[in-house]
């Protein structure tokens, strides 16, 4: 949203809750005669008002559709025949409601699996084995399980020993081919994007699987000056909309949910059943800025399988049962996760 001013003012912006406002306190303005005092919605906003606040404040606030993240900025006059501010909105929590409603609804759950690295990419090396040709094997094993599952269907961001990058080409940056992964699994509508990756250290005594999520908060990238509306503190961080009702979860979509934070609880799920079968180094997600878990709009976790420098891990790693026995624990970890949800929601 842009608000155009005949001149270089002081101005204040903020945020409320209930309904979901941005707020902009203009100092020493007034409103043209010309302009609407109510305006109506468009996009992510679903009304503006224009209102003077006191003699000296004129107050416009934008209500939006749900919490966002947002960031001003300002054009001075001087550059401008006007004075401008910008109030740029984006949704925040999009990644969350996916999940939950495709946790809800009958449709099939899409898993996008991303093995890590490929191609030029080996990624670590242990004494037996590359990190690109393990996590591969693993990713396939994990699609094979979920492609079994009714009510969910896997499809994988590389299948060979390519290094995904955009369009047809060959050759590309690594900032490339981590966003491509990233758009790959936007593209095949994936409700949840999961990572698979083999770790290394100089020590070779650290040993142990590892999981990675970011909350949603978490996901804009530093330097980025978006922030976050506010919200009052719950406990619940899933919940049906106001007016849809309990009897048609089955057919939510996004819209209809509200959620936070959802990488994370669907990476606390996979700890608790991969660890029945797996040594794990972290009994907790950890929050990491990794590329591919930084988009809004689409949950993601990201799977340090274990670590090729230390030789009992590599051992355990290259043996096709424990590899089965990763690939079941991270699909019993979906399937905890979406339990969970029905539960919450419907109990």
């Amino acid at each position: 949203m842009v608000l155009d001013l005949s001149e270089t003012t002081k101005y204040k912006v903020f945020t409320l809750n209930r309904p979901n406002r941005v707020v902009v306190d203009l100092y020493r303005s007034a409103k043209s005669n010309k302009l609407k005092s109510t305006l109506g919605n468009n996009g992510l906003i679903s009304k503006v008002r224009i209102a003077n606040n006191t003699i000296a404040k004129l107050r416009v606030v934008i209500e939006t559709e749900e919490i966002i993240f947002y960031k001003t900025s300002s054009i001075p006059s001087r550059s401008n025949s006007n004075f401008r501010i910008v109030i740029d909105l984006k949704k925040a929590f999009q990644g969350s409601r996916k999940l939950v409603s495709a946790a809800l609804n009958k449709k099939k759950m899409i898993i996008a699996i991303d093995p890590g690295h490929g191609g030029k990419d080996e990624g670590a090396r242990g004494k037996k084995v590359k990190e690109k040709d393990l996590v591969l094997k693993i990713a396939k094993r994990l699609k094979s399980l979920i492609d079994n599952e009714k009510s969910m269907r896997a499809i994988l961001i590389r299948d060979d020993d390519s290094y995904p990058c955009p369009g047809k080409k060959k050759n590309c940056t690594q900032i490339q081919s981590l966003n491509e992964r990233i758009t790959r699994a936007k593209n095949s509508k994936a409700d949840l994007l999961i990572s698979i990756h083999a770790d290394s250290f100089k020590d070779s005594k650290v040993r142990g699987a590892t999981l990675y999520a970011l909350s949603d908060s978490k996901k804009i990238a530093k330097g980025d000056n978006y922030k976050i509306m506010y919200q009052p503190k719950t406990k619940k961080n899933i919940a049906l909309k106001s007016g849809v009702s309990k009897r048609v979860a089955y057919k939510v979509n996004e819209s209809q949910v509200q959620a936070t934070d959802q990488s994370k609880i669907i990476a606390e799920a996979i700890i608790t059943e991969m660890k029945k079968d797996v040594r794990m180094r972290k009994k907790t997600p950890i929050e990491a800025q990794f590329a591919v878990l930084k988009s809004t709009e689409i949950a993601s976790v990201l799977i340090e399988t274990s670590y090729l420098s230390n030789p009992s891990d590599e051992k355990f790693l290259i043996n096709p049962i424990n590899q089965k026995k990763i690939a079941s624990g991270i699909l019993r970890g979906i399937k905890l996760y979406n339990a969970n949800v029905k539960k919450e929601i419907l109990k």
